[in-house]
């Protein structure tokens, strides 16, 4: 993504889109579409969706440190 040694910065959404019964108005299927650079891409899951545009998701207890690993740091 990089032109002439600068970085482009690129707009993306992830939007879910789901289907309904009309009827009972329950959810049918669900669908998560990444829109990027005026393309629409589609796809079964939201991890799925979101690997595509190199966004992990980080779970805020993998980001702290154990009371093991604070006690180390302290020595």
């Amino acid at each position: 993504m990089e032109e002439d040694g600068e970085t482009r910065r690129v707009h993306w959404t992830i939007l879910k889109r789901t289907t309904a019964d009309q009827v009972s108005r329950k959810a049918i299927s669900a669908v998560y579409v990444l829109q990027r650079d005026g393309e629409d891409t589609e796809f079964p899951n939201l991890g799925a969706a979101r690997s595509a545009v190199n966004k992990t998701i980080v779970h805020p207890e993998k980001l702290t440190l154990s009371k093991a690993e604070h006690a180390a740091a302290k020595k």
